[in-house]
């Protein structure tokens, strides 16, 4: 099975599951970031995010410590 960041594994080629994320420590910061963003309801109601969205998310995190909807760092 192929893994994405934080080693969460990528279902349907191009999905990772909402229940994965929640166990991460920082699920409520991404639940911020990922404000407007689609995701997929699949059989039984099981919720995905889309791996490009979880990906860009977790790039910028790795390098900023931030996601898009952070406040700027004061000058």
């Amino acid at each position: 099975m192929k893994t994405t960041y934080f080693g969460l594994p990528i279902v349907r080629d191009n999905l990772v599951r909402l229940d994965d994320i929640r166990r991460l420590p920082f699920f409520s910061f991404w639940e911020e970031s990922a404000r407007g963003s689609a995701m997929l309801i699949g059989d039984q109601d099981e919720v995905f995010v889309y791996l490009h969205d979880w990906e860009n998310f977790a790039e910028l995190f790795i390098k900023t410590g931030t996601h898009r909807y952070s406040e700027p760092p004061a000058p």
